[in-house]
């Protein structure tokens, strides 16, 4: 069972309680603000190093320990130092659990032997999602001799009160040796961290940092800002084309809005239509006047007809003599008429029909020019 705590000569040369809460409850203070600019061992003790390892002395095969690292606080590493018993071989459990000043931070371990060769690294223990502590383990089977456990917060903003518990299960073999001890350099430090870069979001995002130059705000962005060109901003804007399918019709309306439709326009004035107004873009029914005057003009025949501008009628409209007063009736044949000019309420008009024709026909049908 890892139930036995580590000897009164390890806590004797830890620090004192003061110090523990001095050292856990400063890195958390700063942890926000400082995270990136702290070095990593700016702040550690001598067990920071291998060479100030404290030892845990193994009581009946068991010893724990407790400490804080903090990355943030310039305390990122602890050190142990573990001597199984003396020519006994068998299998090393070690345990680390912890918990953060806040969900999310991670701790860890690695397992060296005396001559500084890494043995093991922690690995991740399963437990409840919504447990507030952490664990990690590891074993090393045929243990023997001296090992040295080295705890660590993982990340730039990591940190946690940590509690490491070693169990030793002998195994029964044939004698072992104790190995030569040597002097040894100190393994190297772990790397820094590189500093953690928060990627552009809605939130975050200016126009003047690096990472934002390819995105896309919601709102906000400024005009013409390349990454943004085919999307539609917030609010909407009538000058953007990618706003025209999505927007809604604006007052007063705009025809380039797929959501202005005819119906949120007023009728056509057709005296003056309106280019913008969709109901003036239909195509208006022909007009029929009445032929009110003629008179020769050479080979041609002036007209007087009783229709004008205020009907909508233009000079792009086409014109010709027909049979009847409806107009659907049978145009007459070489029966064209140019139209010369227009009031409201009366067209000038000529053509290449002869006055009995006329006076047999005296009906003239304008249609609209075909868009």
């Amino acid at each position: 069972m890892l139930g036995k705590s580590e000897g009164s000569r390890g806590r004797a040369a830890g620090p004192s309680f003061v110090g523990v809460i001095a050292r856990w409850v400063v890195p958390v203070a700063v942890l926000a603000s400082c995270a990136n600019n702290v070095p990593q061992d700016k702040s550690t003790g001598p067990d920071g190093k291998i060479k100030g390892a404290k030892e845990m002395v193994l009581d009946n095969g068991e010893v724990k320990a407790a400490g804080i690292v903090t990355y943030p606080g310039g305390d990122r590493v602890d050190w142990k130092v573990i001597q199984l018993p003396e020519k006994k071989r068998g299998t090393l459990d070690v345990k680390l659990s912890w918990t953060p000043p806040r969900p999310g931070l991670q701790l860890a371990f690695d397992i060296f032997d005396e001559w500084n060769e890494l043995l093991a690294s922690s690995s991740k223990k399963t437990g409840k999602k919504k447990s507030k502590g952490r664990t990690r383990s590891a074993t090393l089977d045929n243990a023997k001799g001296k090992y040295f456990i080295r705890v660590y917060a993982v990340g730039r903003g990591d940190a946690g009160k940590y509690k490491l518990a070693v169990e030793f299960k002998e195994l029964l073999t044939g004698p072992a040796f104790d190995p030569l001890k040597l002097e040894i350099p100190d393994p190297p430090k772990l790397a820094a961290v590189p500093d953690y870069v928060e990627p552009c979001s809605d939130d975050n995002f200016d126009q003047k940092k690096p990472e934002c130059k390819n995105f896309c705000p919601a709102s906000g962005a400024p005009p013409n800002w390349a990454p943004c060109k085919g999307k539609c901003p917030d609010p909407p804007s009538i000058e953007i084309e990618a706003c025209w399918r999505t927007m809604p019709c604006p007052r007063p309306p705009d025809s380039r809005v797929k959501a202005c439709t005819p119906d949120k326009f007023p009728p056509c004035i057709k005296a003056a239509p309106d280019p913008n107004n969709p109901n003036c873009s239909a195509p208006a029914d022909p007009i029929v006047g009445r032929i009110v005057g003629r008179e020769a003009d050479g080979s041609d025949l002036l007209l007087r007809i009783g229709a004008g501008s205020d009907q909508g009628i233009t000079k792009a409209w086409r014109a010709m003599v027909i049979s009847g007063p409806d107009p659907k009736d049978k145009a007459v044949s070489g029966g064209e008429v140019q139209i010369i000019s227009i009031d409201k309420t009366r067209i000038r008009g000529k053509t290449k029909l002869t006055a009995g024709q006329i006076d047999a026909n005296p009906y003239v049908k304008f249609v609209p020019a075909p868009k």
